[in-house]
């Protein structure tokens, strides 16, 4: 850090033919940012000694020249997603932009994904003793936060203009934006850009999903937005959740289902005005009596609890294995691959361990008994 030692970085900067206003403009930039515990970035060149990547190769990102992405569709149970996954070195510099800035900066009581020591488990148990709940799906959710946002949140935290559009642009990819804002920005948006010609581009880069940085990103974009919400829906007795674009309210109260219908017509609207966009279709609200399920688990009860047809799916996939063998099961249920369904095992019973330890350890030991015996050896990680 700059500001841990400002006398010998003005010496180090005297000795490179620096100006003395120049060392002493960047000891007060670096000391805005570097408070609040983040890494100071006073320019491209600096972020790239930071990073070990080249100043060319930042430079013909931020100017729109170079898209270092690998696109590739990633298929879940109810829709497909386009992965970008940035090459190296971006991804390096996306790495470390979230390790020494963004996961620095906490996300807020709302938000449980994307951070540490938060998870789904964590975000459903705030919802423990619901009677009523209402689930809001955000549509095209990363690709709805655009560069302009993402240059608000680095402004924001305290670094300069010029290196706040420069790392606006190096997390954000053009040409992946929803089609709600395939519009330009305003003149009055685009001044900041004017200074360095190169830069100017008549097409907005959002935020990739694949990206390290994506979403700490949307996390502190939505943070203002999360509070407005839980003002919201506060008057109503609910309890706000939000795990990245899942939206989630539950209540103990009594109240109607005309009431749920206001408070998700509210909430559009205010979505609406930062341009998000709810997917009316996978809007739910669940009365009491109905089954009560928070990110796949159930919370209506005392305690979170793993739904049954989660754990009949695991201990079916197990089954499969222990009497047809490793390759035969994994061929019969059309995996892409044994590799492929052994890591997404493994990751069912982690996830199944966080939320229920005493059900699922002896149910991992005879999975790894399953491989062992098929001669595929996967270490335990409870």
């Amino acid at each position: 850090m700059i500001t841990d030692s400002p006398h010998l970085y003005r010496v180090r900067g005297l000795l490179a033919d620096h100006s003395t206003a120049l060392i002493e403009n960047a000891i007060a930039q670096a000391h805005q940012v570097e408070a609040r515990g983040l890494e100071a970035v006073l320019s491209l060149n600096h972020l790239a000694r930071r990073t070990g990547a080249t100043r060319n190769y930042l430079r013909d990102i931020v100017e729109r020249r170079l898209d270092p992405y690998t696109e590739f569709q990633k298929t879940s149970s109810t829709r497909a997603r386009t992965i970008s996954a940035p090459r190296q070195p971006l991804m390096e510099v996306q790495r470390w932009i979230l390790r020494n800035i963004l996961g620095r900066v906490p996300a807020g009581p709302f938000s449980f994904a994307y951070e540490h020591n938060k998870s789904i488990t964590m975000c459903a148990r705030r919802h423990l003793g619901c009677k009523w709940l209402i689930k809001v799906d955000l549509h095209d959710f990363f690709s709805s936060i655009d560069e302009v946002a993402v240059y608000a949140i680095f402004h924001g935290l305290g670094y300069q203009a010029l290196p706040s559009l420069e790392l606006a642009r190096i997390c954000t990819r053009q040409g992946v934006g929803a089609s709600h804002k395939r519009h330009f920005p305003s003149a009055s948006r685009v001044d900041r850009y004017q200074r360095i010609p190169a830069y100017l581009s008549r097409a907005l880069g959002f935020l990739p999903q694949g990206s390290p940085t994506s979403g700490a990103l949307a996390n502190l974009v939505m943070k203002s937005l999360d509070e407005h919400i839980a003002a919201l829906s506060h008057p109503f007795g609910f309890v706000y959740t939000r795990y990245a674009d899942d939206l989630v309210f539950s209540s103990a109260d009594r109240f109607d289902r005309k009431i749920a219908i206001g408070l998700i017509h509210r909430v559009t609207d205010l979505l609406r005005t930062h341009e998000f966009i709810v997917h009316r279709a996978k809007t739910r609200v669940v009365p009491p009596g109905a089954k009560k399920i928070v990110l796949g688990l159930q919370v209506d009860g005392d305690r979170v609890r793993l739904p049954p047809d989660a754990r009949r799916r695991i201990t079916e996939n197990i089954r499969g294995v222990e009497r047809f063998g490793l390759t035969d099961h994994v061929a019969h249920r059309h995996y892409s691959s044994v590799v492929g369904f052994v890591e997404r095992m493994r990751g069912l019973l982690a996830f199944s361990y966080d939320v229920d330890k005493e059900w699922t350890a002896p149910v991992w030991i005879r999975w790894g008994e399953a491989l062992e015996r098929a001669g595929y050896w996967e270490r335990t990680a409870w």
